[in-house]
C-alpha cells in the first residue's frame, strides 16, 4: 500500500488499514513512516512567536501505523502518541501475549493507557502488571472525579474493592500516594473518606483495615505518608477491646524512626492504660525509645505512663527506671528535669563552651578582593577528558568541571576519538531529545563531534550561553582559540594569563574576548596592565581600559564587557564607559504569599540593571533563547563570576518558591562555590543560606548546612547577618524545620548560633507556631555558657505569658 493511501483519515481508520496488511508489508513501510513521523512532529515556528509541530495530524497518523509495525522492544514506542484507549487496546490485541506485556509496561504510565491495560488484565488478555507506574494509575483514576464521590466510584469500578488491599500496602511517591492525594481534594473525594464509608457499610473489612494501618506504620514510610495511616487508624475509632488486642503492636511502634508514629503509639498505649487493660511489662520494655526520642510532648507522655505503672506496681520500678534513664539525655531540658527528679539524681553539668569570637565580616571592595585562590584542575590527557565528559553527561550542573574540561579538550582534541567512544550512546540519546536543555545538548554534541560523528549545527542560543556555544562550535570546527578559558575555580581568569594569550592571538573572536573580560579576576591587574602595553589588534585599547587603563570611545559589546570588568557593581555599563558608574548596589528582601497562596521570596537590587542590547552582559536570567532551556537552568554558574550575587538571589527565590519533594536542583548552581572557594557572602548569599535552613528539600538543606558550617569555620559568615536574613522570612518561617538545622550547626558553633537566635527572635511574633523550639535551643546554649542575650531580646521575652511551652522556655531564657 502506498504511504499516502495508508495515512488518511482519523487514527482509528489508519489503524484499521494497517492491521489489514501483512507483517512483511508493515515492516517494509517502517523507514517511510519514521521519516514522516519525524518530519511532521518537528518543532517549528508556525507564525511569528508561535511554535508547534509541523503537521500534528500527520504525525499522529504515522505514529498509529508505527504501533503495528515496530518490534515491541523498540524504545521509540515509548515516544509514540496513542490517540485513544480504544486504539491502544486494538494494538495490544494484535500482538502476542509476551509482546502485549512488553508494550503495556512501557505505556502503563501514560494517562490514556492505565484503564485499558487494567481492563485487559481483568479479562485475562494480559498478564498482571504490578509496577509503581501501575499503582500510580489508581491516583490518576481517582483524580478524574466525574462528579461522583470516590466511594461510589470504587463500588462500581470492577474489582476495585479487592485491589485496594494491595494498593494500601504501597508507599508511592510524589503525588502518587494516599497522603498527597487527600491533601488537595474535597472531603467526598478523599481516599480516607471513601474507606471509612465502605468499612461502615461492611463492603470492606474494618478489622482488616485496622490491622493493615499498623502493618504499614511498622514499615516506616516517609513521615508525611505514614501520618495518613495513623490518622486513618484513629478515624476508624478502635474499640477498647480492639485497642487492647493491638497494644503489643502499639508498643513496638515506640521504636519507630518517625516521631509522629512514636507519638501515635504512646497515645494509644495511654488509652489502653486508662481502660485498665495495659500489659505493663511489655509497655515498659518499649517506652525507653519514646522517652529518648525526638519530641518533648511524646517523651513527657511516655514518662507519665511509666510513672503511673511504677506507682501501681512497685515490683516493676526497675523497668520503669529504665524509661526515666533513657530520658536523661533528651534534647528538651524539661524532659531531662522530670527524669532527674524521678530518679533522684543530680543532672550532669553541660559541657563548658570554649570562648570564641565571630565578628561580622564585611566584604572588601572589588579591586581589593583575592579571587585567584584555587586553580582549576585541567584534564590534560584523553582519558582524563573522557572521564570528565562522562561525569558531565551524568550531571551537567558542574560549572568548574565544565570550564576545565573545555580547556582540556582543546589541548588534546586530536587524540580524543578513541577515548570518547564509550560515551557515544549516552551522548546520542541526549542530543536526540527534542526538548533537552541547551547546555546538556551542547555537551552531548561536543562528545559526538570529537569522536568523528556528523553532528547538526548547534541551535543558536542567547545570553550567557552564547560564549559557551561559541567555544564548543570552535572546538568542533578546529578553530578554537580559548583566550577566555578560566584559570581558577569560580570561573575566574587570571588577567596576566589573559593578556599573555592575547599577545599570541591579538585577533581573537569577539565572543572569546567578551567572555574573558567578564571573567577577569581583580587580582594581578596592575601587572597585567603593564604587560598589556605591548598589545596590538582590535581589542588592545579595550583590554587596557578593563585593566584600569585610559578611557575609550568604543561602545560595542566588548567595550561594555570591559566596563563591567572595571566597574562590576555598576548597574549601567554604558554609563560607566562615560565615566559615570553610578551609586553602589543595594539589596532589599521581601517574603510573603502570592495571590495564589504560594510562598515567594524577592531579593531585589537597586538600581536595577540597565538593559543592554548585547548578546550577554550580566543578565543571565532575563533573555529566552531559541533553544528550550528547561524550567530552571543550573548552569548560570558558568556565566560571569561578577553575577554571583544575582545568581544567589535568583536561586534563593526559586528554592523558596519550589520547595517540593522532587525539586529542580538549582542549589547546585549557587551553593557549591561556598564549599569549593569560600568567600564572604553578600546580602543575597546570606539570604540563600538562610533560606536553605528553612526548606524541606533534603538536598538543598544539606548543601546549605554544609556551607554555613564552612563559612563559620572560616569566620566568613556573620551570625547576626544570618539572623537578620532568617528574620526576613517572617511569618513564613517554619520553625519546626529550622530549629533542628540550627541545633546541628550549634554542635560546632554554639556561640555563633546563640548570636543568630538573639538577632532572629525579636523579629518574630511571640505567637509564631513552634517558637518554643528556638527558645529552648537558645536557653540550652545560654546554660552551656555560649553567652548572654541582648536587652532587646529580653524585652521581647516579656511578651510571653501563661504556662505554655513557649512561656516556660521564655522564662528560663530570660532568667
Amino acid at each position: 500500500m502506498h504511504l499516502d493511501a495508508l495515512l488518511t483519515g482519523q487514527p482509528s481508520e489508519v489503524l484499521t488499514r494497517a492491521l489489514e496488511l501483512s507483517q512483511a508489508e508493515r515492516k517494509a513501510l517502517v523507514p517511510e513512516l519514521l521519516a514522516t513521523f519525524k518530519d511532521s512532529r518537528e518543532f517549528v515556528e508556525i507564525k511569528p512567536d508561535t511554535y508547534g509541530a509541523r503537521n500534528p495530524l500527520r504525525a499522529q497518523q504515522a505514529a498509529t501505523a508505527l504501533w503495528t509495525a515496530l518490534p515491541a522492544s523498540d524504545p521509540l514506542l515509548r515516544k509514540l502518541w496513542i490517540a485513544s484507549p480504544t486504539i491502544l487496546e486494538r494494538v495490544l490485541h494484535d500482538r502476542s501475549l509476551t509482546e502485549r506485556k512488553t508494550i503495556a509496561l512501557r505505556m502503563i504510565g501514560h494517562h490514556t493507557a492505565w484503564e485499558t491495560v487494567r481492563r485487559m488484565i481483568l479479562d485475562g488478555d494480559l498478564e498482571p502488571i504490578r509496577t509503581p507506574e501501575y499503582h500510580a494509575g489508581w491516583f490518576r483514576w481517582a483524580g478524574r472525579f466525574g462528579g461522583k464521590p470516590l466511594a461510589e466510584r470504587l463500588r462500581t469500578e470492577r474489582e476495585a474493592l479487592t485491589e485496594i488491599w494491595e494498593l494500601l500496602t504501597i508507599e508511592g511517591n510524589g503525588d502518587g500516594s494516599f497522603a498527597a492525594f487527600d491533601k488537595y481534594v474535597r472531603d467526598e473525594d478523599k481516599w480516607s473518606t471513601a474507606l471509612l464509608e465502605l468499612t461502615g457499610t461492611g463492603e470492606l473489612d474494618r478489622t482488616r483495615l485496622l490491622d493493615l494501618t499498623l502493618d504499614v506504620l511498622a514499615r516506616d514510610f516517609a513521615a508525611f505518608r505514614a501520618q495518613w495511616y495513623a490518622a486513618l487508624h484513629e478515624a476508624l475509632a478502635p474499640t477498647p477491646d480492639e485497642r487492647t488486642a493491638a497494644q503489643h503492636r502499639y508498643a513496638r511502634l515506640c521504636g519507630s524512626s518517625l516521631p509522629r508514629t512514636v507519638s501515635f503509639a504512646v497515645k494509644a498505649l495511654s488509652l489502653v492504660d486508662k481502660q485498665g487493660t495495659l500489659d505493663d511489662e511489655v509497655a515498659l520494655q518499649h517506652l525507653p525509645a519514646a522517652a529518648a526520642g525526638r519530641g518533648a510532648a511524646t517523651a513527657k507522655l511516655a514518662l507519665k505512663l511509666a510513672g503511673r505503672i511504677a506507682d501501681r506496681r512497685p515490683e516493676l520500678t526497675d523497668l520503669a527506671n529504665e524509661v526515666f534513664e533513657a530520658a536523661l539525655t533528651h534534647e528538651a531540658s524539661d524532659v531531662r528535669a522530670i527524669a532527674t527528679t524521678r530518679l533522684g539524681v543530680t543532672p550532669e553539668a553541660p559541657p563548658v563552651i570554649e570562648t570564641a569570637e565571630y565578628p561580622e565580616p564585611t566584604r572588601t571592595p572589588w579591586h581589593q578582593r583575592e579571587t585567584l585562590t584555587t586553580p582549576l584542575e585541567i584534564p590534560d590527557t584523553p582519558a582524563a577528558v573522557a572521564e570528565a565528559l562522562s561525569s558531565l553527561l551524568a550531571d551537567p550542573d558542574q560549572a568548574d568541571l565544565l570550564l576545565a574540561t573545555l580547556d582540556g579538550a582543546h589541548r588534546v582534541a586530536g587524540e580524543l576519538q578513541d577515548a570518547l567512544k564509550p560515551l557515544v550512546k549516552r551522548a546520542a540519546r541526549i542530543a536526540a531529545q527534542q526538548y533537552s536543555a541547551a547546555v546538556p545538548k551542547m555537551i552531548a554534541t561536543l562528545v559526538l563531534g570529537l569522536t568523528g560523528r556528523d553532528v547538526a549545527p548547534l541551535p543558536q542560543v542567547d545570553g550567557w550561553r552564547r560564549p559557551l556555544h561559541h567555544r564548543i562550535t570552535a572546538l568542533l570546527d578546529g578553530t578554537a582559540v580559548p583566550v577566555s578559558a578560566a584559570t581558577h575555580q569560580g570561573g575566574w581568569l587570571d588577567p596576566v594569563v589573559f593578556v599573555a594569550r592575547m599577545l599570541e592571538h591579538p585577533d581573537a573572536a569577539e565572543d572569546d574576548v567578551a567572555d574573558a573580560l567578564l571573567r577577569l579576576a581583580p587580582d594581578t591587574r596592575p601587572a597585567a596592565l603593564a604587560l598589556a602595553t605591548e598589545l596590538t589588534g582590535p581589542h588592545a585599547d579595550t583590554i587596557r581600559y578593563a585593566l584600569g587603563g585610559p578611557p575609550i570611545d568604543d561602545t560595542g559589546w566588548t567595550a561594555l564587557a570591559a566596563a563591567r570588568a572595571r566597574h562590576p557593581e555598576s548597574a549601567d555599563p554604558a554609563a560607566a564607559l562615560r565615566g559615570e558608574p553610578g551609586p553602589p548596589i543595594t539589596w532589599t528582601l521581601k517574603a510573603g504569599l502570592t495571590d495564589y497562596g504560594s510562598n515567594t521570596l524577592d531579593i531585589e537590587r537597586t538600581p536595577e540593571p540597565a538593559a543592554q542590547e548585547v548578546p550577554w552582559l550580566g543578565t543571565p536570567f532575563e533573555n529566552r533563547a531559541p533553544e528550550w532551556l528547561g524550567f530552571t537552568e543550573c548552569h548560570e554558574a558558568v556565566s560571569s563570576p561578577y553575577d554571583r550575587d544575582h545568581l544567589e538571589a535568583t536561586v534563593a527565590g526559586n528554592l523558596y518558591f519550589n520547595d517540593i519533594e522532587v525539586g529542580y536542583p538549582v542549589e547546585k548552581a549557587a551553593l557549591p562555590p561556598f564549599l569549593d572557594s569560600p568567600s564572604v557572602p553578600g546580602i543575597p548569599g546570606t539570604m540563600l543560606l538562610a533560606t536553605t535552613l528553612a526548606l524541606k528539600r533534603p538536598a538543598a538543606v544539606q548543601l546549605g548546612t554544609d556551607a554555613v558550617l564552612t563559612l563559620l569555620d572560616r569566620r566568613m559568615l556573620g551570625p547576626r547577618a544570618l539572623g537578620l536574613a532568617l528574620g526576613a522570612l517572617g511569618p513564613q518561617l517554619i520553625i519546626t524545620r529550622l530549629a533542628p538545622r540550627l541545633s546541628v550547626i550549634a554542635n560546632e558553633h554554639p556561640i555563633a548560633v546563640l548570636s543568630t537566635l538573639d538577632t532572629l527572635l525579636p523579629k518574630l511574633e511571640p505567637s509564631h507556631r513552634g517558637i518554643f523550639a528556638l527558645l529552648e535551643l537558645a536557653a540550652d546554649l545560654v546554660d552551656r555558657g555560649a553567652g548572654t542575650i541582648s536587652a532587646e531580646t529580653k524585652e521581647w521575652l516579656t511578651g510571653f505569658k501563661g504556662s505554655s511551652k513557649a512561656a516556660k522556655a521564655a522564662s528560663r531564657l530570660s532568667g
